[in-house]
């Protein structure tokens, strides 16, 4: 697939194509956001497992600087001491907009998701946001405590959720997922879920069932 970098006045982004992209076809579009740490970079190589024929990719990066040790810089959406994502949420859903006005897109087939706080993003500010989602992909990922849901445009009968787990996760624990599972299906989203014994990560089974997912 072919990547490019946009450094703009909102958050940067990459956007990633398939190699015999056609202007003129409409492509669906998968947003993916990386987890605490990373960057967006950090889930470019995992575009073309999932599908590298159909769909645009666009990988933001999270706002807040952080070192990561070894003198290398990894980035955040939120503190972790005070889970407030109100200024990335305005960043994130200016940048998508942003990025999304660069294409003739699919607008049955727009999808948001992310990996751990990445996911965190994708629940609070991807389904609560204007923009109108046909689904959300949520991986090794949690609600967050005390923190609303409010459900305006993606309610559960038009966006479609996915969601994995690992069972040896000893970041976001198997229960704060299955917890996190049970919240969305009581607000009425119908959830494919699924769990595999593994950590706190992506492997390939995960991709391959999204890939049959979308």
């Amino acid at each position: 697939m072919k990547t490019n970098e946009h450094f703009t006045k909102n958050l940067h982004f990459i956007t990633s194509v398939p190699d015999k992209f056609d202007k003129n076809q409409k492509y669906g579009v998968i947003i993916l956001m990386h987890g605490y740490g990373a960057s967006m970079y950090d889930l470019v190589d995992i575009a073309p497992i999932i599908n590298d024929t159909d769909y645009i990719y666009i990988f933001p990066n999270a706002p807040i600087e952080i070192d990561v040790g070894f003198e290398k810089k990894g980035y955040a959406w939120f503190p972790i001491e005070t889970v407030d994502i109100s200024a990335s949420d305005k960043l994130l859903n200016l940048t998508i907009k942003e990025a999304l006005a660069m294409f003739e897109y699919n607008k049955e087939k727009l999808f948001i998701g992310g990996f751990s706080q990445g996911g965190m993003m994708t629940i609070h500010s991807g389904i609560s946001s204007n923009i109108a989602y046909s689904g959300a992909i949520i991986l090794s990922s949690k609600i967050l405590i005390n923190t609303s849901l409010d459900i305006d445009i993606n309610k559960p009968d038009n966006t479609r959720i996915f969601m994995t787990h690992g069972k040896l996760d000893t970041i976001i624990s198997i229960e704060e997922g299955r917890t996190t599972r049970k919240k969305l299906i009581n607000l009425g989203f119908h959830v494919d879920y699924y769990e595999y014994n593994i950590g706190h990560e992506i492997n390939l089974e995960i991709l391959s069932e999204l890939s049959k997912w979308l």
